[in-house]
């Protein structure tokens, strides 16, 4: 690719996930959460257990405005702080048992909702697209290693 493509190529990816995400807020606002909350609890769901500095890094947010987002999905029972029994000074993020039902709720949704904008794509195409964006994903991982293809 010449340098105008890469760009275009990124612009590209920008635009697609902005949309998406477009799409896809109603669903978590119909379930009383934001963007940011549903991200956290994703990552605690998929990931399991990290401590909070981690969890706040990974979301790309600084500990204290994510102390007030933790704050409210524990209030909400979805997650708990639990003591980190590798370092009594740090804390750690664990779902709660409601969690697995909510993110289960959630996904049927998420699902449905990219069923749809997928299946107006001919069939082709969308297995194409998973093919490449899996094989580019696979390159970026190696490049950067595992601690960053967690996200």
């Amino acid at each position: 690719m010449a340098g105008l493509q890469e760009i275009q190529l990124l612009d590209l990816f920008s635009r697609v996930h902005r949309r998406l995400v477009r799409r896809l807020t109603p669903l978590f606002q119909a379930e009383g959460f934001s963007g940011t909350e549903i991200l956290v609890l994703w990552k605690v769901h998929k990931w399991g257990p990290l401590r909070v500095t981690e969890l706040a890094g990974h979301i790309g947010i600084p500990p204290s405005t994510f102390t007030g987002v933790l704050d409210r999905l524990v209030a909400r029972g979805l997650l708990e702080r639990v003591p980190d029994p590798g370092d009594r000074r740090s804390i750690l993020v664990r779902g709660a048992p409601a969690l697995a039902e909510l993110v289960g709720r959630l996904t049927a949704a998420i699902e449905g909702e990219l069923r749809h904008i997928f299946n107006a794509l001919p069939e082709d195409c969308s297995r194409r697209l998973l093919a490449d964006l899996e094989a580019l994903n696979q390159y970026l991982e190696r490049e950067e290693g595992e601690s960053f293809g967690r996200s």
